[in-house]
Formats: C-alpha cells, sequence, structure tokens
C-alpha cells in the first residue's frame, strides 16, 4: 500500500485509478496527470518510485487542485454561506429537502419526514 494524500493506494491497481480514489481528483484529472508526468496508463502503484510520488504532489499543488479535506471545508463552508445569507437553497440545505429542484411531493420521503420534523417544531412554538 502506497499512502498518497491521505489516501492509502492499492499496489496492484493502475496508476490512473488508484489515483482517482483520492476525493477531489476524477479519473480524466489523473489521466491528464499521467499524461504531464509521462507515466504510462498500464503502470502499476507498485512500481512508482519515490521521485514520481514528488512529482505527483507537485503536479497537484501546481494545478492548485483541493484533495481530501481541504476540499471538504471548502464544501462545507460554501453550503453554511449559503445558510447564513439565507437564499433559497441556503434555507433548502438547512432543512435537509432537496436542493436541486428535484419534487418532494411523492419522492424524497427521507428528506421530508426530517424536514416535518422541524416544521412540526416550529408549530409547537408558535402555539405557546
Amino acid at each position: 500500500m502506497v499512502y498518497l494524500l491521505g489516501v492509502n493506494l492499492n499496489n496492484n491497481s493502475k496508476v490512473p485509478y488508484a489515483i482517482s480514489r483520492i476525493y477531489g481528483i476524477g479519473y480524466s484529472a489523473a489521466e491528464v496527470m499521467c499524461n504531464d508526468l509521462n507515466l504510462g496508463f498500464n503502470l502499476r502503484i507498485k512500481d512508482l518510485t519515490q521521485n514520481i510520488l514528488v512529482k505527483i504532489l507537485k503536479w497537484v499543488d501546481k494545478n492548485k487542485i483541493l484533495v481530501e479535506s481541504s476540499l471538504k471545508q471548502k464544501i462545507v463552508a460554501n453550503i453554511n454561506k449559503l445558510k447564513s445569507i439565507k437564499i433559497y437553497r441556503g434555507l433548502r440545505h438547512a432543512f435537509n429537502l432537496p436542493v436541486r429542484g428535484q419534487r418532494t411531493k411523492t419522492n424524497a420521503f427521507s428528506a421530508r419526514k426530517k424536514s416535518n420534523k422541524h416544521v412540526n417544531k416550529i408549530k409547537i412554538n408558535k402555539k405557546s
């Protein structure tokens, strides 16, 4: 196992597939990385040297790709920003409802269950 950017990569998997296991790097970005670093697509993780691993890290930094925890933190910060300015998408996130326009009358049962509990609490508070 090779530990790269906070992820254990399987030794027997090919480089593009293994690199795409890192959160924030998809398969197409992994292919671009292999082309830029002149790595073969059939090269296995166990065949990578320490120098190549350093080149991969430098490539990620050079292209300013957010990976793993930094990307997750940015996503959470963006959602919290939407909530704080109280726009429609932020309110949908706050009430655990579908955000991207999906219907909720017949689908999204678990989302509606969560939101109904919240609405019931609001109704109870308003009565008193």
